[in-house]
């Protein structure tokens, strides 16, 4: 009906029926709860989550974040209430008193607890605790992630569209986006670190500590087939409609022995588990996944922060983020403290992961950011490596050839290094894709110069290193010598 009523007209000056905005709020819960989508073998209900998030997504495509209620749905209840605890179970206003209160509309409240007590936004704390959760589920819980991949790409769109709208008429700080930054709070820098700690959660005990599940028992499978008898033995509930007492009808039990989920559910139980591929998540099973850490085999490469899929996610996330900071550095953090941040998180992360954001496959950040971004990076991987500082933030091809280009990793060690060669070719691949490169000999001699000095600094290394050190120093190797290959493909090019 709500679909219907939206795409009735289209094509002509008559507004879209919409419903009030809490409706937004219920069906937001009902595209990633346990209960309709993972916890249950019910396809009726898994039929409701997914027409739930497409009749979303058709609100944003056809009405937009604004002007459907989008913005003042999506809020939660924590964010608006700063004097009360943190503690979930102490929330004793629901979404629709706040929608009542706050969002100035009168209609009748949903009556279901998928509006209230067991809504996304009155269970989590705020947004980063979800963006936090599910990044940690696209690691260790695969099957959740689905649910909640589609949630953020929807929230994603919603976010950057409504961004854009405030942009045009200069109102940031009223955005959706600069509420969220807002449940951080100003308390100073540790507070806005987990920003950063949300968007590179790993699955790891201390992230899944941080940033846990939103429902209880929320990892946990659809609930097994009652036997006939035990049907039969179910007391059937009492029907009055009158006092909201709606008897078996909601019930999470009912629907699980239709024949049509009997089906779906020995199709399940009879797939094999699939295995896992270069970065593409979305066939992973979790027994595959239990049976890695099982075994205390960490994840490597992509898969150690769940795939490319979730990686392109996150930096979604860090773009929205340097967006918001250049258009208005007052809201939250101006864009050289933000990077400052970034530098801090980025750096240590595995190599192949640091490659993944500062040498993208495809761009996510404007070029001037990208080059802040990877100045700024630099200046700890280079220090004590006699390059001179530079701070003027200003990319031009002189300035690669004498700060960045001919140089090594202030310290020995091959990941350092491979991590300096693989941001001297995102630098060398963002002045190509500006026009900012002349072919010339002090280019050539300045990116060959960086590329012999590195070799050197990681053979004369005199550390002995076994084991898995050693294997990430092999592999480290083979990243500097693929990006030395790159750099130099660029310059025949440019010749």
């Amino acid at each position: 009906m709500l679909s219907t009523n939206l795409t009735a007209g289209m094509g002509t000056p008559r507004p879209a029926c919409i419903p009030p905005s809490q409706f937004f709020a219920f069906l937001a819960t009902l595209t990633v709860h346990p209960n309709f989508t993972t916890r249950t073998h019910d396809v009726e209900k898994q039929t409701a989550a997914d027409d739930a998030l497409r009749y979303l997504q058709q609100v944003v495509k056809l009405v937009g974040p604004s002007n459907s209620g989008l913005v003042r749905a999506f809020r939660f209840v924590e964010a608006q209430k700063p004097n009360t605890s943190r503690n979930r179970r102490a929330v004793t206003r629901n979404i629709t008193d706040l929608a009542d209160e706050e969002m100035e509309y009168d209609a009748e409240s949903i009556r279901s607890r998928y509006a209230t007590k067991e809504s996304l936004w009155s269970k989590a704390d705020d947004f980063w605790s979800v963006v936090g959760w599910a990044f940690n589920c696209s690691v260790v819980h695969p099957h959740r992630w689905r649910r909640w991949k589609v949630w953020l790409e929807l929230m994603l769109e919603i976010l950057s569209a409504d961004l854009e709208s405030h942009a045009e008429d200069g109102t940031i700080a009223a955005s959706m986006f600069a509420g969220y930054l807002a449940s951080v709070g100003e308390r100073g820098r540790n507070t806005k670190r987990r920003l950063m700690r949300a968007i590179l959660a790993d699955g790891t005990p201390g992230s899944l500590a941080e940033f846990h599940e939103v429902w209880r028992d929320e990892t946990k499978g659809p609930r097994p087939h009652k036997n006939q008898e035990g049907n039969r033995q179910h007391k059937r509930q009492k029907l009055d409609l009158d006092n909201g007492d709606f008897g078996d009808y909601g019930d999470e039990s009912s629907g699980e022995d239709s024949p049509a989920s009997s089906n779906r559910h020995s199709r399940s139980s009879t797939a094999k588990p699939s295995r896992r591929d270069s970065g593409n998540d979305d066939d992973i099973s979790d027994e595959s996944q239990a049976s890695r850490n099982k075994d205390n085999e960490p994840l490597t490469g992509l898969a150690a922060y769940g795939g490319t899929p979730s990686l392109h996610l996150r930096t979604r996330l860090l773009a929205l983020l340097v967006r918001l900071c250049a258009l208005s550095p007052t809201t939250f953090l101006d864009t050289e403290d933000l990077f400052d941040i970034f530098t801090e998180f980025l750096r240590p992360l595995p190599l192949a992961i640091f490659s993944h954001f500062v040498c993208p496959p495809r761009p996510y950040l404007d070029p001037d950011a990208l080059s802040s971004m990877l100045q700024m990076l630099f200046r700890p991987l280079l220090a004590g490596s006699g390059a001179p500082v530079y701070d003027e933030n200003l990319l031009t091809q002189e300035v690669f050839e004498e700060c960045f280009a001919p140089y090594a990793a202030g310290g020995g060690g091959g990941v350092d290094n491979a991590k300096v060669s693989v941001m001297v070719e995102s630098l060398l691949r963002l002045l190509w894709r500006n026009g900012g490169l002349v072919g010339r000999r002090s280019l050539r001699e300045a990116v060959e110069r960086g590329v012999r000095v590195r070799r050197e600094k990681v053979a004369w290394d005199g550390r002995r290193r076994t084991g898995a050190k050693a294997l990430e120093e092999d592999e480290a190797g083979m990243m500097m010598e693929a990006s030395a290959q790159r750099m130099m493909s660029v310059l025949d090019l440019l010749d």
